[in-house]
């Protein structure tokens, strides 16, 4: 926390001025103290955040066409699980928006279907 300068003396040893300047009111000096303390505590957590891992996770997103994109989506399909756009996604490394395209082509299609179960799952 900040430290209160005892005497005009310890202020005048802290902040060197010219000599024609009048000296600065204490609340004035005792203010910028704590500004710059509070400004150090602020770049410290500031550099605790920016070295903080995430958690999360790098896809590299893969560059394939759509129709080799919905082949794929296809065959994920044929494995039987209960598949969310996002598993799609990370699986096959594509980008999400792709795959809810292709995802919503398919179902008006009747290649794929929703399942009403895995729907009274969601939390």
């Amino acid at each position: 926390m900040v430290r209160l300068l005892n005497s005009e003396q310890e202020l005048a040893n802290r902040f060197s001025r010219p000599s024609y300047a009048r000296p600065l009111p204490p609340i004035f000096v005792m203010k910028y103290l704590s500004l710059i303390e509070e400004l150090e505590k602020v770049k410290q957590r500031l550099s605790e955040l920016e070295n903080q891992d995430s958690g999360g996770k790098a896809i590299m997103l893969r560059d394939i066409t759509r129709e080799e994109a919905k082949e794929e989506i296809r065959q994920l399909f044929k494995s039987g699980r209960t598949l969310y756009f996002s598993d799609i996604a990370d699986e096959l490394a594509l980008d999400l928006r792709l795959v809810v395209d292709i995802c919503r082509e398919l179902q008006e299609n009747k290649e794929i279907g929703i399942d009403k179960d895995a729907l009274a799952r969601t939390y």
